[in-house]
């Protein structure tokens, strides 16, 4: 075959591999008429073309030369760099009546492609085992890195998001994409977890830590102008290197409940500044906990009920408010006056007074973790 046919032929198969046909395009270019059969390493079909009569054998050679099989088929071995990535084969007599080289010249493209989605299941695998807890430290994440053939940053920041107001239309895979778009990376890696996008941000200095968490508690906004209809939450985990990015996401993921259990709509809320309240999350769901709760609640929402009162709802807003009673008449639309009295209500029913700082702390922990029980 001359080096113009051979460049030509090199074109075509190229451009049958990018076409929307991808590998059974190139097969096709090949076909003779009794069809021919890619195999990954596993002997599994990826690709075909025709309908072959001929059954791959079970046990494919393992020379790293064509071989003629018993019906008359040819298997090509798929390697590079010595390491098996499947098999191209041409079924019957027939097949083979396909040039030797344009075969050749195929399955050296075919083996390329096969051994690109290696390196990307690779590349994945890294991130999945970093994110499961399975890199024993600096160093395996340093050694793993290098065997994929990854860069790594130093350190990374984590940032989880979810829907605040969903429908069916809003998918994960898009909001991850939306927000990577936003912060302005395109070393953004986006794995989804536990119902929510986790964006692993690499940020090495603390300048760049600094902006990267001020631009993601911003998301809730930059993603609205893109896509009006997605209302998001999410949190943030405290900046850490590959080999910690489990507990990155961790935390990110906690941050993200609280805001949503405290329902801090259109909020990115960072773990570091969250104080005691994942101790608090955790103790929600302890039965000691949720009844000392119950126990300074239970009065007031019994008054409540019975008179058709806003008590708790005015402590609450009186708390989130800095105990400021202007600002809590207005986002309950009272007068001020009206909040002093409700105030003086709730003391007069639970005992407590709510400028005594330890009867104050127990009510602010009743109220903090009720709505994380939620």
């Amino acid at each position: 075959m001359t080096s113009a046919r051979l460049l030509d032929l090199g074109a075509r198969f190229a451009q049958a591999l990018a076409s929307e046909g991808g590998r059974d395009a190139v097969l096709r270019e090949l076909d003779r008429g009794a069809g021919l059969r890619l195999l990954d390493a596993r002997q599994h079909p990826v690709a075909q073309s025709g309908s072959p009569d001929s059954a791959v054998p079970i046990d494919l050679p393992e020379s790293e030369e064509a071989t003629t099989l018993g019906d008359g088929s040819l298997a090509l071995p798929l390697s590079i760099g010595g390491e098996r990535l499947g098999w191209l084969v041409a079924f019957g007599p027939d097949g083979r009546r396909a040039e030797g080289e344009a075969l050749q010249l195929a399955a050296t493209l075919l083996a390329l492609d096969l051994s690109r989605d290696r390196r990307i299941g690779e590349r994945r695998d890294l991130w999945d085992a970093a994110l499961a807890g399975s890199l024993a430290g600096a160093a395996a994440a340093k050694a793993l890195a290098a065997e994929h053939r990854v860069g790594v940053a130093s350190t990374y920041l984590v940032v989880a998001l979810t829907f605040d107001e969903a429908d069916e239309t809003c998918e994960l895979a898009e909001l991850g994409a939306l927000a990577s778009e936003a912060l302005g990376q395109h070393e953004i890696v986006v794995r989804e977890r536990d119902g929510a996008a986790l964006l692993l941000c690499p940020a090495t200095e603390e300048p760049t830590i600094g902006k990267m968490r001020v631009a993601a508690t911003l998301l809730p906004k930059s993603i609205a102008r893109r896509h009006a209809a997605y209302r998001v939450v999410g949190g943030i985990g405290r900046a850490r290197p590959l080999h910690e990015l489990d507990s990155a996401a961790r935390e990110a993921l906690v941050a993200l409940e609280i805001a949503r259990r405290l329902r801090r709509h259109d909020a990115v809320l960072a773990y570091e500044k969250l104080g005691a309240l994942p101790l608090l999350l955790e103790a929600a769901v302890a039965p000691e906990w949720r009844g000392f709760a119950r126990d300074f609640l239970e009065s007031i929402r019994d008054y409540d009920a019975k008179h058709q009162t806003e008590l708790e709802r005015t402590m609450t807003i009186y708390f989130e408010s800095g105990e400021n009673v202007k600002v809590a008449a207005e986002r309950l639309h009272v007068h001020r006056h009206t909040v002093f009295y409700r105030l003086r209500q709730i003391a007069e029913l639970t005992g407590l007074s709510l400028e005594n700082p330890f009867d104050q702390l127990n009510l602010r922990l009743a109220v903090t973790i009720d709505a994380l029980d939620a």
